[in-house]
């Protein structure tokens, strides 16, 4: 007599999320009659330096948490030993550092001077380093002391550079040049110490450029992406309102500072909503959730493969010891998502984004959650999906290019650096033009194809 078969369990595609948001009802057009005036992340810094004080906000792995307050002051310094140095509102200046608390000082400190942020992907050496440092006309390179002998075959190649910060991490004045003999290089432990505390006399507004992001370069030469304050508020603004962000949470990312996702959707959301980010140098499968537990993390990103990483580690107690509320996954692991949600105990929102346009897709908190779907589109931003040779747009359902634009003004790119042409092709018809390939459905969710 044959076996009875198990009859297979059918997955509901339409998995319920029951997360009950605790700061109110989320509201899709939060931009409206806002003053964007108060879209400028650095202003947002000092106001809440002044109105939260040494409530704690930043932390690097164990180490003690910074204020907003403490964040601030550093900050400045950075800001003001930039302009001691010349540099002006508008110049470049480069990053290539690990992720640390002191990158993100860094950061707010370039951007308190109205300078234009360029974060390098440490991964890069030879012909990448050189095209990003020259492309960009950084003045400025602060650089991690281990990647100093990356310099040496490309230092004849970037003339325009005209001062090196050296970073170490014992957080030192001494460092090993490692071959490099750039004149104009000092320690950071003394630039940031030459810095005055005061408020740099600087006056930055929302449509000033706050990042030159270069793309990954998967399809060609990496594009520098000119994005203004105002975008990347909007970015995180959105992030903070959908994954319902409050002052009482605690914001985690293990992702490398140089891509978008760690700085504005971590911790520019935590700053805003007056919560605390803790950072830590990279992922590590291992380790991962005894950090959620031990700095009681209730927000969080995935991305790429991480959640099969996550998945294929041996199963520890602390997977299910820990206050996660809710985690974003550009893109969550669809075809595991229950067992995912049920052996982690967490609830996912799932969102699509790009270097140019910011996060353009998210679920919508309360609603279904459709198994293959990136969201419908976020607040301020209008997508279709088009015919990509005739830019016509195609009916529901049937397959296409994904196209996007804003709502609200500045909140995608404004143009790729040095790359006119490569701007106008793929912002042609006003729409700018993603290269996925995607369908819509009748209720506005995108899917990927």
């Amino acid at each position: 007599m044959a076996a009875k078969t198990k009859k297979k369990k059918i997955r509901d595609l339409n998995h319920p999320i029951t997360y009950k948001r605790e700061n109110g009802k989320f509201d899709v057009e939060w931009y409206v009659g806002q003053d964007k005036k108060n879209w400028v992340l650095p202003k947002v810094l000092k106001e809440q330096a002044k109105k939260l004080g040494k409530k704690p906000f930043l932390q690097f792995g164990y180490k003690k948490p910074l204020s907003f307050f403490a964040v601030n002051r550093e900050a400045n310094k950075i800001a003001n030993a930039l302009i001691c140095l010349g540099i002006n509102k508008g110049d470049k200046v480069a990053v290539y550092m690990p992720n640390s608390d002191d990158y993100v000082i860094t950061w707010f400190g370039i951007l308190k001077a109205g300078i234009v942020m360029v974060p390098i992907n440490t991964a890069y050496k030879m012909d990448f380093l050189q095209y990003i440092i020259d492309s960009s006309d950084s003045r400025v390179l602060f650089i991690a002391e281990e990647y100093l002998d990356r310099m040496v075959p490309i230092a004849d190649k970037i003339p325009q550079l005209e001062h090196v910060i050296v970073w170490t991490r014992d957080g030192g004045e001494k460092f090993d040049r490692h071959g490099y003999k750039f004149r104009k290089m000092k320690s950071y432990a003394s630039f940031i110490d030459s810095g005055k505390a005061s408020e740099p006399n600087v006056e930055v507004t929302f449509m000033d450029f706050a990042r030159l992001m270069y793309t990954s370069g998967t399809t060609g030469r990496s594009k520098g992406v000119m994005r203004p304050c105002a975008a990347d508020y909007s970015s995180a603004r959105n992030y903070s309102e959908i994954m319902d962000v409050g002052p009482d949470d605690v914001c985690f990312t293990c992702l490398p500072l140089y891509h978008s996702n760690a700085m504005v959707m971590s911790v520019y959301p935590a700053l805003i909503k007056g919560a605390k980010v803790v950072v830590e140098e990279k992922y590590s499968a291992s380790q991962f959730w005894k950090w959620i537990k031990d700095h009681g993390v209730t927000k969080f990103n995935i991305v790429g493969t991480m959640a099969y990483f996550m998945w294929n580690t041996p199963i520890v107690p602390e997977e299910k010891e820990h206050k996660v509320k809710l985690v974003l996954g550009s893109p969550a692991p669809h075809d595991i998502i229950e067992e995912f949600m049920e052996r982690f105990g967490i609830q996912f929102m799932e969102g699509y984004g790009l270097t140019e346009i910011g996060q353009c897709t998210w679920m919508r908190p309360g609603e279904p959650f459709r198994v293959g779907s990136c969201g419908k589109e976020a607040p301020g931003y209008e997508i279709k999906v088009v015919d990509p040779e005739t830019d016509e747009e195609v009916p529901r359902g049937s397959i296409g290019e994904i196209v996007v634009r804003p709502r609200t003004p500045n909140i995608m790119l404004h143009f790729y650096n040095k790359m006119p042409e490569k701007t106008v092709q793929d912002f042609r018809n006003f729409w700018f033009h993603t290269g996925d390939a995607g369908r819509m459905d009748k209720d506005g969710y995108i899917y990927f194809v």
